[in-house]
């Protein structure tokens, strides 16, 4: 899940994103309005974060030119203390959701993360596509109901490319996506990555999960739909009637 969170007035010693980051979250921080418009034009982000407050609501005017950049983004504005004209001002202005006074970083991360996974198309509390699960929140991957062993990259890679069902991706967003542009490898490390990842689901039974798109990326898609369409196409004949024994 990669994450834009933005915060006009810098406060190093916050740990929410430091949390974030803890659940395996990319999370790219700015402080700057503009900034905050560039990056959303370069970087594909999961949700975008506003930290917002009574005394400065100027900043809606982030949430409106964001909304004007047709961003896809879900927008979560996080807050304290705040009223309920005020709630309605965020609201109005374009915010999907609100979070006031929540007790913990893990109350704020679940509410992101179930809005990222029904903004991609997913209602239930897990990603499920074909035979393969993956647990968001618990950060588990199950092929065939089997758990499969993933480091925090490879998991990663499979959660982004599960979100993203039925859109290649490149090695480089990909990359991206991992590293949110710190200290990255060479691209052709993806390709070791998807290369382990295969096996490990092919060794539980899984040997179609991760598609290859020469000279553009991988891909996820769902099998499953195309074979209830086959079936509906070529139902089993109907049972025959019992014959009585002479």
């Amino acid at each position: 899940m990669k994450i834009l969170s933005f915060e006009a007035i810098s406060n190093k010693k916050d740990p929410l994103t430091p949390f974030l980051r803890s659940r395996l979250a990319v999370v790219d921080e700015t402080h700057d309005v503009d900034e905050a418009l560039d990056l959303v034009k370069f970087y594909e982000y999961d949700v975008i974060l506003l930290r917002l407050s009574e005394q400065r609501m100027g900043e809606l005017d982030l949430v409106r030119n964001l909304r004007q950049t047709r961003v896809r983004a879900p927008l979560v504005a996080i807050t304290r203390n705040m009223t309920e004209a005020a709630r309605l001002r965020v609201l109005q202005t374009g915010a999907d959701d609100l979070i006031v006074d929540a007790l913990s970083h893990e109350e704020i991360f679940m509410k992101v993360q179930n809005l990222v996974r029904r903004s991609h198309g997913f209602q239930d509390n897990a990603l499920r596509i074909g035979a393969v699960e993956i647990n968001m929140n618990a950060k588990k991957i199950y092929a065939n109901g089997k758990p499969v062993t993933l480091t925090k990259k490879e998991y990663q890679i499979v959660e982004i490319l599960a979100l993203r069902k039925g859109a290649v991706l490149s090695k480089e967003v990909i990359l991206d996506h991992l590293y949110g542009g710190l200290d990255e490898p060479n691209p052709k490390i993806i390709d070791v990555f998807i290369c382990k990842i295969r096996k490990k689901l092919q060794s539980l039974g899984v040997d179609d999960f991760i598609e290859t798109n020469w000279g553009r990326g991988y891909m996820v898609i769902d099998h499953q739909p195309d074979a209830r369409r086959e079936k509906a196409r070529h139902p089993l004949p109907a049972p025959q009637p019992l014959r009585a024994i002479a």
